[in-house]
């Protein structure tokens, strides 16, 4: 071991770098230098790092680096050109992953006093209904995503009909149902869709799709449950909100169906220019409980208004920052979602921001929004007036999608889901029976903003001067250049570039010499793309920092196209449920 020791200690003296010792990965069984047997150097911060020294009378750098202001013999020695930076600017920048978020101690308090006088086994049923609920309208899934033995069969039976060339997509074997309840007829299952799942408060009986009216006692359940998740996802979206756009200050909120007041609490403590706050609600209960909480909360100069409707010319409701949280998924129709969203977007001055489950419907319900919202803006004169201020009538996403195209995962078996972890406080473990207080909140979003995208800058001539300076000045002034020597891009530059660079829609695969990521481009595709150690090490190293629903901004070795993303032909789920079962066996049998 000590000769091991000898030898990274010489090596570090050979390339003039600090040796920062740590028990090697594997056994070396020779003392000879070899680089690649040398496990015991640690990557060290950017700081610490002593520049490399080339020979510059052979250094192809120091010919193409001739007209920069210094001298050969001076500071050329403190020049480095092979430094691997712990994250570049654009990444950082790009990321969306947050940790645990944790609930703010006056909002936790003001929740308790809300639910002191609520009877802990009556809140529990109320739970389990509105479990039942979110389960009836988000677990109809695409085809292609079922579960159980029978479905994987099907599927496993499709792959071998494809390999063999016989293949119908529109094809359908008729499946009975598994575990049948009692008294309930078999019925037959189309393929990826899974039966009709069965009651938490009823387990005998299965759910059909419904939406339940809060009162007081779904209120307080609702408050102790879901508020804790609601507020950390609003607030990783208003978080990505103002770091995506830096000049972004809104002064109005408008919150269609506020519930307690998740939002507000998110935006307040993101932005603190926010002085006025209109909450929509139609449960009386909820208005009720929003209004207590901010009076048990400390008081902010805000001027807040609470409304039970939103009229489409109704007077003070325009703001800068509409938002619709956990809402839109539970209105009764198509056509009440297309309406609700248009109100939505007639009372936005700037930015609209739509969350919902990150279940297969409501993310179906937010995909068809941001599609619809785009038609709209398409159709529209050049200005339009919302109140009395003249706002551009363009329109472009934010996030997640980098471009306005169509939605990639429409008629897929796959939609579109984010995370966020969040603590829960101790009236939310009780109520959900849980011993572990962290939990993780599946969601979908997308932020649409006012005006048209910024130009693509990619393939544009950079006109500005060229600056590169010493590693020595570079440490002297971090806040201006990376260790490297380069010049920090500043936070408008990285805003407009962020608009066109791949969005990771899954967790990063990591393994050994190479990452692999899922990604939506500019092109509307979804693509997997692979960064090896060898191709970029840079962009190695940042992907296997990267998490679930960062910008990333590096090109990769290779690409494919997911085939799971690809559109299935052939009758939809709806036109298949009206069939009779004779036409489902003539579908199956067409090929024959």
């Amino acid at each position: 071991m000590w000769a091991v020791r000898r030898a990274v200690l010489r090596n570090a003296a050979v390339w003039n770098r600090p040796a920062v010792w740590s028990r090697p990965a594997v056994r070396v069984h020779s003392m000879r230098f070899s680089t690649s047997r040398m496990r015991g150097l640690k990557q060290v911060p950017d700081s610490a790092w002593t520049p490399y020294k080339p020979d510059y009378e052979d250094h192809d750098d120091y010919e193409k680096h001739e007209d920069l202001d210094y001298e050969k013999d001076d500071d050329f020695d403190d020049y480095n050109f092979d430094v691997i930076l712990r994250g570049t600017d654009e990444v950082r920048f790009g990321r969306k992953h947050m940790g645990l978020v944790v609930l703010p101690q006056p909002i936790v308090d003001a929740i308790a006093a809300c639910i002191s006088e609520t009877n802990g086994h009556t809140m529990r049923h109320d739970y389990l209904r509105l479990v039942d609920a979110h389960r009836s309208s988000s677990e109809i899934t695409p085809k292609g995503k079922g579960r159980g033995q029978k479905t994987r069969r099907l599927l496993r039976d499709e792959r071998e009909r494809l390999e063999r060339g016989n293949w119908d997509s529109r094809e359908v074997i008729d499946m009975k149902m598994p575990r049948a309840l009692p008294g309930e007829r078999v019925q037959i299952v189309i393929p990826g869709e899974r039966p009709a799942p069965a009651s938490l408060v009823y387990p005998k009986t299965r759910l059909k799709p419904h939406v339940i009216e809060y009162g007081p006692a779904e209120t307080a359940a609702y408050v102790a449950a879901f508020a804790p998740g609601t507020y950390a996802v609003a607030f990783n979206v208003l978080s990505e909100l103002a770091m995506r756009v830096p000049g972004f200050r809104p002064s109005s909120i408008l919150d269609f169906g506020c519930g307690p007041g998740s939002a507000l609490w998110a935006a307040q403590d993101v932005w603190s220019s926010v002085q006025k706050y209109v909450g929509i609600d139609s449960s009386e209960a909820m208005i009720d409980c929003a209004k207590r909480m901010f009076d048990e909360m400390p008081e902010r100069q805000l001027d807040r208004e609470l409304l039970r409707y939103l009229a489409p010319d109704q007077p003070n409701t325009h703001a800068d920052l509409v938002i619709s949280s956990f809402t839109l998924s539970e209105l009764p129709s198509d056509a009440v979602r297309q309406t609700t969203v248009e109100m939505l977007w007639n009372n936005t001055r700037d930015t609209l921001v739509l969350i919902d489950r990150g279940a297969p419907n409501p993310a179906r319900v937010v995909s068809e929004a941001r599609d619809y919202l785009i038609k709209l803006a398409s159709e529209s004169d050049s200005t339009v007036k919302v109140g009395s201020i003249s706002v551009p009538s363009g329109i472009h996403t934010v996030a997640p999608f980098p471009n306005e195209l169509d939605d990639p995962s429409n008629n897929t078996p796959a939609w579109f889901q984010f995370v966020q972890r969040v603590q829960r406080p101790m009236f939310t473990m009780r109520t959900k029976h849980s011993k572990s207080n962290a939990e993780v909140v599946h969601y979908s979003y997308v932020i649409m903003r006012r005006g048209e995208r910024p130009p693509d800058s990619r393939g544009v001539l950079d006109t500005t001067p060229y600056s590169y300076v010493s590693v020595r000045e570079a440490q002297n002034r971090p806040e201006k250049y990376l260790p490297d020597g380069t010049q920090r891009k500043t936070m408008e530059q990285l805003a407009r570039e962020a608009y066109y660079w791949p969005r990771i829609i899954m967790q990063p695969i990591k393994r050994k010499g190479h990452v692999v990521t899922d990604v939506c481009t500019v092109d509307g595709k979804i693509e997997r793309w692979t960064f090896t150690k060898t191709h970029d090490k840079q962009a190695y190293r940042d992907a296997r920092k990267a998490s679930w629903g960062d910008l990333f901004p590096h090109l990769p070795k290779s690409s494919i196209e997911r085939s799971h993303f690809t559109p299935v032909e052939g009758p939809t789920p709806e036109e298949l449920k009206k069939m009779n079962r004779k036409q489902r066996r003539s579908l199956m049998h067409s090929d024959d």
